[in-house]
C-alpha cells in the first residue's frame, strides 16, 4: 500500500481524537473472546458466542472512543487487579530466559549474584562488588 493513499489518509483522519489502543484491557477480552470461541466449538451452547461476540463489540467500542481520559482510567483499574496476578508468571518466564542463556554464580566472599554468559568454557570471574576473582565453567 502507498503511504499517500486516500484510503490510508481517511483511516488516518477517522482516527484522530479517538483512543485506538491495545492495551492490556482491549488485549485480555480479545484473548477471552477467543478462548470462548474455541471452547464453544466443543461445548453447543449459544451463550459461549454471544459472550464472546459482546467482548469483541465491547473492545471496538472502547478502540474507537473519544473519550480517552475514561478508557485509560479503566485500563488503570484493570492493570490494579491484573497486574499482581501475572506477575508471578512473568518472573518465572525472565528467569527461564535468563537461565537459559547465561550461568548464575555466588561470590565467596560477599555473596553477590553474579551473572556470566554460557558457553565459553573456565573463565576467570572477577565479582564486580567486591573484586574477589574464582574460576568457574560456564
Amino acid at each position: 500500500m502507498r503511504p499517500h493513499s486516500k484510503w490510508l489518509y481517511r483511516l488516518q483522519r477517522f482516527m484522530v481524537g479517538r483512543y485506538g489502543q491495545n492495551d492490556h484491557l482491549n488485549r485480555f477480552m480479545n484473548y477471552l473472546a477467543l478462548a470462548l470461541l474455541i471452547v464453544s466449538l466443543f461445548v453447543r451452547t449459544g451463550w459461549l458466542i454471544l459472550a464472546a461476540i459482546v467482548l469483541l463489540v465491547l473492545t471496538y467500542w472502547r478502540l474507537f472512543s473519544r473519550k480517552i481520559y475514561r478508557q485509560v482510567a479503566i485500563n488503570r483499574g484493570f492493570e490494579r487487579v491484573w497486574l499482581p496476578v501475572i506477575r508471578p508468571f512473568q518472573r518465572l518466564r525472565y528467569q527461564v530466559t535468563q537461565h537459559w542463556h547465561y550461568k548464575f554464580f555466588r561470590c565467596a566472599q560477599c555473596q553477590a549474584r553474579i551473572r556470566i554468559p554460557r558457553h565459553h568454557g573456565h573463565v576467570r570471574v572477577t565479582c564486580p562488588k567486591c573484586g574477589h576473582q574464582f574460576d568457574a565453567r560456564t
